[in-house]
């Protein structure tokens, strides 16, 4: 792929850990995905997702059951989001995919929902009603339920993604940090890594002001970076009204590569937050929060490391040469460096994530 912008190493100072085996929780994930009767263009796009190795990184110390359930999940959430809300039919109607988005996450609370008659659609609510019946058996029921409503937030992620596309609109950076966490099932990921690794962080520390500006820190580490990665593949996708990049160009009248500096200029600022509260918070914190902030560490520096080779990132798909993503294979080069040291100036918070500075001690 000939890319648009140059993207500069990130910094991230995280250790990665990756747990042996991806490519085997690959392939169980597409032997999984067949038999609930994916599409066969949804079947060779799983290929380049690559969610075997972001679940191993996502979760070094999970179980075997505990890992597959989160790849499996993964590419199942990359898969609907390729089907449904970057192109097809519905993807720039909000009046037919908002309500085809709440059928769906509606199989998050209700498993048990019969099929539709739509095949596209009942393979996908298959597929997810296996997941939750999964979580339900290897999770506590507080943690199943968060993880089944935090579907919900996700949905509505989507839904403002298509709605952009729809009205041609294009959100303020400030919207962004807001919206693209949940579009990129953020605080699912979360939950459903400590179903994976066997753990849930208690009610009284979750809501706490200084967890809570963790985890929304982690959302955007999470999301926000994979708008760098993904810029070139978007721009030939032509879905760019949801990528920071473009969103910062046409706000500030600014060319693609300068946005991308700004961009990351942004993102340190962002880094420098976490990695400062995840050590206050590990100073005076019990095992549960010990635990929770090491899972939204491996989070975000295993996502560092699988945008950067992600085939879907790399290659354009809908080709002759690529059709549906068959036959692509990690590139050589990857897609930008990780730093350990601090590159760039640290912008000024944006309003939106301004008060998390106030909790710094």
């Amino acid at each position: 792929m000939t890319r648009a912008i140059t993207v500069p190493p990130l910094w991230c100072p995280i250790d990665l850990e990756v747990r042996p085996g991806a490519d085997r929780v690959q392939a169980r994930s597409h032997a999984w995905l067949e038999q609930h009767g994916l599409d066969e263009r949804s079947l060779r796009r799983a290929a380049a997702t690559d969610t075997g190795f972001l679940a191993c990184s996502w979760a070094p110390t999970a179980t075997d059951r505990g890992v597959q359930l989160l790849s499996d999940w993964l590419v199942w959430a990359l898969l609907f989001d390729d089907h449904y809300c970057d192109s097809g039919p519905d993807a720039n109607r909000p009046d037919t995919f908002n309500p085809l988005a709440a059928r769906m996450m509606a199989r998050a609370l209700y498993p048990e929902s019969p099929p539709t008659g739509d095949p596209a659609f009942d393979a996908f609510a298959s597929a997810l009603a296996d997941l939750i019946t999964r979580i339900h058996d290897q999770a506590a029921p507080e943690l199943a339920h968060l993880c089944s409503l935090s579907h919900y937030q996700w949905a509505v992620g989507a839904m403002c993604g298509v709605s952009d596309r729809a009205a041609r609109s294009l959100r303020s950076v400030e919207d962004h940090l807001l919206i693209r966490p949940p579009d990129g099932g953020s605080l699912l990921s979360v939950h459903l890594i400590e179903v994976a690794e066997g753990t849930m962080l208690p009610a009284r520390d979750r809501v706490r002001p200084e967890v809570r500006a963790l985890t929304q820190a982690a959302g955007i580490l999470l999301t926000v970076p994979t708008d760098l990665a993904s810029y070139a593949h978007e721009h030939v996708q032509g879905s760019l009204e949801s990528n920071l990049v473009h969103i910062l160009g046409t706000e500030r009248s600014l060319p693609a590569q300068t946005a991308t500096h700004q961009a990351c200029d942004l993102l340190e600022t962002v880094m420098d937050f976490f990695i400062t509260m995840t050590r206050q918070l590990r100073e005076d914190t019990g095992t549960d929060l010990h635990r929770y902030t090491g899972h939204l560490t491996h989070m975000v520096r295993g996502t560092y490391e699988w945008q950067r080779f992600l085939p879907r990132y790399s290659t354009v798909l809908d080709t002759p040469e690529h059709p549906d993503g068959a036959g692509v294979t990690r590139p050589a080069t990857p897609l930008h460096a990780v730093s350990r040291v601090a590159c760039r100036t640290p912008a000024p918070p944006p309003a939106p994530i301004a008060w998390w500075w106030e909790l710094l001690e």
